[in-house]
């Protein structure tokens, strides 16, 4: 299972900052690099998370992607308002950049990477992520990263937090600033998986607050999630930074949903 992996990744990255290099091989021996996905053996000298089977599912198959929603579309699509799933809809996020369709192993990686000890993997996907895309995330001059935030109330038996994970991994990986504390979940609403999309929407409607500490004038702000379903969420979250100040929101997520309504 996926916790070994994490449990181990944890261990040698505690204990790799006070190793000597040589102690550092001899942990290597004991307990080699695993891939975060399958759990099989890699090589010490690959930077990657994944073993190269696990890495070619992961990266997206090549296709014409909605840029409004992230939706797969076919090669002759006139995307100027977007495409069928998103061209009727409102958003107010001008941007989605992801990195695959949530199915197949890529739902499997989003679901382990949500679970408990899937912060490695969580990492993991973040760094094949702008890998893959960083042309697309250096279009943006982006001032500030930040996770969509859950309620505290869930993050209390959860400490782990996929959005949190992937958001901070991402800026590191792309050398801008992050913050988890721009953003606040007002109050608990329902899980948006067991909601109908209409539903889902007015659940989400004024549910996050933004810290007014923070100066978003003509910023540009980077909201990191793992999936995108109907986009009610990240929706929500974006007006309510527009609201503040900021000039743009992109949303980035590591998987949408392939069918939306």
């Amino acid at each position: 299972m996926i916790q070994i992996p994490g449990i181990v990744d944890r261990c040698r990255r505690t204990a790799g900052r006070a190793l000597s290099p040589l102690s550092e091989a001899a942990l290597n021996f004991v307990y080699p690099p695993s891939c975060h996905l399958c759990g099989s053996e890699l090589n010490p000298q690959d930077r990657c998370a994944f073993c190269g089977v696990c890495l070619s599912k992961l990266k997206p198959r090549l296709s014409n992607v909605c840029k409004r929603c992230g939706a797969p579309v076919g090669p002759y699509v006139d995307l100027t308002k977007g495409c069928g799933q998103c061209r009727r809809e409102t958003f107010a996020f001008d941007r989605v950049i992801r990195l695959g369709v949530y199915d197949g192993d890529m739902r499997l990686a989003c679901l382990r990477a949500k679970a408990t000890g899937g912060s490695s993997l969580s990492r993991g996907l973040a760094a094949v992520f702008v890998a893959q895309q960083r042309s697309d995330f250096e279009e943006f001059a982006i001032d500030l990263a930040v996770p969509v935030p859950e309620h505290w109330t869930r993050r209390l038996f959860h400490p782990h937090y996929a959005a949190e994970t992937l958001s901070r991994e991402v800026s590191r990986q792309l050398r801008i600033h992050w913050t988890r504390r721009l953003l606040t979940k007002l109050r608990r609403t329902p899980k948006q998986a067991t909601s109908p999309t209409v539903q889902r929407r007015q659940q989400q409607n004024g549910s996050f607050g933004v810290n007014r500490r923070f100066d978003l004038a003509g910023k540009t702000i980077l909201l990191v999630d793992d999936i995108l379903t109907t986009g009610s969420t990240a929706n929500a979250a974006a007006r309510a930074l527009k609201r503040a100040g900021a000039k743009q929101v992109i949303v980035a997520v590591i998987a949408v949903s392939p069918l939306r309504r």
